[in-house]
């Protein structure tokens, strides 16, 4: 009986000793240093089959947009050697870049490995941010951001013009710094549009750099809430044929008296009593929707006029599903 194991053993002993290929690479990390944003560059890693075997090279699995591909042979003979050639397009990328080439082999003991580079990608002119975000802003005071454009190279950042066509509430002004410059971004609360409590709009900044002659910066912004109503949306579900009414609070949340000046419907079928308080903190309204009205489902709005000067309008939703 153990004649049958030392046979079945054979094979196994000689398959183990069976010469294989095995990949080398020369350096398996390049860092491209800093690079302008316009320019691709490229690097080849040198490969090498320091195996008893010939090497198969079969696919090569980059983890960006760049390129990469074998400069020579696919297959290699034990002590040969090609390259891997990397090509990196910067554009669109900011500041230092971190990325990897998967090259996939018949090598038993390392069938996937990973060539890694890196880049500084630096711009000629680079803002320190291209969105400014304006939030809880009143329309009794201003508001200020500045935005840095940051010279990549040597040569100083001469801005021409900054402005923000169509928003008369947003104004710049240029400041420069060395080889740097700032744009300060002014908005205006008291000039922004009655009605409208958010907005976006550009900036478009103007350089004497050929390379990057215009950027934009986008200015977000947002109202705060001066005003608010308690509900803030009025709804019925109830039969057809019977008037319904509705007692809704607005209340100032700094607790500055206001008044309600005026009232205007989207219908004839929606009314508003309460609108001759005198000016308090708090004010209650009664809103009415007709008895008059038939089986259907009724969607509307109540625009309030407010002597509030960080907000000017209110603006109710009223929703009626009459059956």
């Amino acid at each position: 009986m153990r004649i049958p194991v030392i046979l079945l053993l054979a094979p196994a002993v000689a398959l183990a000793q069976a010469p294989a290929p095995h990949i080398s690479f020369e350096a398996m990390d390049h860092d491209f240093g800093k690079i302008p944003a316009e320019t691709k560059v490229s690097h080849r890693f040198k490969v090498t089959n320091t195996g008893k075997a010939p090497l198969n090279i079969t696919r090569l699995n980059p983890s960006c947009g760049c390129t990469s591909t074998v400069v020579g042979k696919w297959t290699l003979a034990p002590d040969e050697s090609t390259e891997i050639e990397v090509t990196f397009n910067p554009a669109g990328f900011r500041g230092v870049s971190h990325k990897s080439i998967q090259v996939v082999s018949d090598d038993p003991a390392t069938p996937t490995a990973t060539l890694t580079f890196q880049a500084d990608v630096v711009r000629e002119v680079m803002l320190s941010t291209d969105s400014v975000f304006f939030q809880d802003v009143t329309r009794s005071a201003p508001r200020k951001a500045s935005v840095k454009l940051t010279s990549g190279t040597e040569r100083p950042v001469a801005v021409t013009e900054a402005k923000a066509p169509g928003a008369p509430y947003l104004s710049t002004a240029v400041r420069p710094e060395g080889n740097d410059a700032w744009v300060d971004i002014t908005l205006d609360g008291r000039k922004l549009p009655a009605g409208k409590l958010l907005g976006a709009d550009p900036v478009f900044v103007r350089t004497t750099n050929a390379k990057v002659p215009a950027l934009t910066i986008t200015v977000q912004w947002e109202l705060r809430v001066a005003v608010t109503a308690t509900p803030a949306r009025v709804a019925w579900k109830e039969p057809a044929g019977k008037p319904l009414k509705a007692e809704v609070v607005l209340r100032q949340v700094d607790k500055r008296p206001f008044k309600v000046l005026s009232a205007k419907s989207s219908s004839g079928l929606l009314t508003v009593d309460g609108l001759d308080q005198p000016a308090g903190p708090a004010q209650t309204l009664q809103v009415s929707f007709s008895g008059d009205a038939r089986a259907g489902l009724y969607t509307e709005k109540l625009v309030l006029a407010l002597d509030d000067p960080d907000q000017p309008e209110l603006e109710l939703r009223v929703a009626a599903d009459l059956r």
